[in-house]
């Protein structure tokens, strides 16, 4: 198992670097799935830095060589807390490619929409949001074996 975290401030640009070591880890697991795991940790940090309201995130990676799970945290701007909501309702029960398409035909400024649609398709992981007042906690799992 390989348990990874990062806390801080972090910018855009530091999400491909994050990848790398991401599907660098991966890689130790199962080279099968090491594309797909980097391309959802890039995206859910990327929406968690690009609407966090202080400018502060979070990721945490859970690894083993049967699953996946990758939590990010951030503190949501006012504005896109009734959106992430929004969102976070709209991925109950929905099939993951007809959500996906949704969110490509919104604007890609949307907050979380679009990342979020493509970890759930095309990195076949199940999505979950949580929320205590302005920090927003995005998980997803996967099943790798």
């Amino acid at each position: 198992m390989t348990d990874f975290e990062l806390n801080g401030q972090l910018g855009v640009d530091d999400v491909t670097s994050v990848r790398r070591l991401v599907e660098k880890l991966q890689r130790r697991f199962s080279v099968d799935h090491a594309e797909r795991v980097a391309m959802a940790a890039h995206e859910l940090l990327e929406n968690a830095i690009k609407f966090s309201a202080d400018g502060s995130a979070s990721i945490r990676i859970d690894l083993t060589d049967r699953d996946v799970t990758i939590k990010t945290r951030n503190r949501a701007r006012p504005e896109n807390l009734d959106s992430l909501k929004s969102i976070s309702t709209r991925l109950d029960g929905v099939d993951p490619l007809e959500f996906y398409v949704s969110c490509m035909k919104a604007s890609p400024k949307s907050p979380g929409g679009l990342g979020i649609g493509r970890v759930a398709y095309e990195a076949e992981m199940q999505i979950g949001m949580t929320f205590d007042n302005d920090m927003v906690e995005v998980r997803a799992v996967a099943a790798l074996a």
